[in-house]
């Protein structure tokens, strides 16, 4: 029974510990493209200009250099889901290697625990993948990029690197949570 409690709950020897191993470090690279996440929104996509906040994403500049602030939801929804995910990832690391890996619950504690790994693995993949829907969005929204912004020195087109980048670790992150809850279901399933 400590055998099975350690390799994953459901009997399945080196191959739920392999598993265990994967996602572990699946979350791991999940925190990677969180951190990028946050650094991007907050350090290269978010501002203050005269005292209000500013975002590239979904910032206008029109023919009578009227400047629209863009769309300040959009830095805050990387910098929240990023948060959120880091401190989730923290935690189920810990707990994975507590309960699955050391055996200290019981088959109980890892059917719990591998239901909840679930829930909250879709729960992340849905909010990256919104997120990633959401940015590409709002960059898309934004006004012609050859523009110069004269008080903020730089034009928009500046920061599509800083934007793409966004994108781009937003939709691994979508990812790697689909995978992450996949193999949640399979070791639900095999601790039944």
């Amino acid at each position: 029974m400590a055998d099975s409690a350690a390799s994953g709950g459901g009997g399945g020897g080196t191959g739920s510990r392999v598993m265990v191993y994967f996602s572990i470090g699946l979350r791991a690279l999940a925190l990677v493209c969180a951190v990028i996440v946050i650094g991007i929104s907050d350090d290269l996509l978010k501002g203050t200009i005269f005292g209000r906040d500013y975002c590239v994403l979904g910032a206008v500049v029109n023919d009578y250099d009227d400047y629209d602030t863009g769309d300040t939801n959009a830095c805050n929804y990387g910098i929240g889901v990023g948060v959120l995910t880091s401190l989730c990832v923290i935690v189920f690391i810990l707990l994975e290697l507590l309960l699955v890996l050391r055996g200290v619950g019981g088959a109980a504690m890892i059917k719990i625990f591998c239901l909840a790994d679930l829930v909250l693995s879709g729960l992340l993949a849905l909010l990256w993948l919104v997120g990633f829907i959401y940015i590409l969005d709002k960059w898309d929204d934004s006004g012609p990029k050859e523009k110069h912004i004269p008080f903020l020195g730089f034009k928009l087109d500046d920061k599509a690197d800083a934007v793409g980048a966004a994108v781009a670790f937003s939709l691994f992150g979508a990812i790697i949570w689909v995978v992450l809850a996949v193999m949640a279901g399979i070791r639900l399933k095999q601790t039944m």
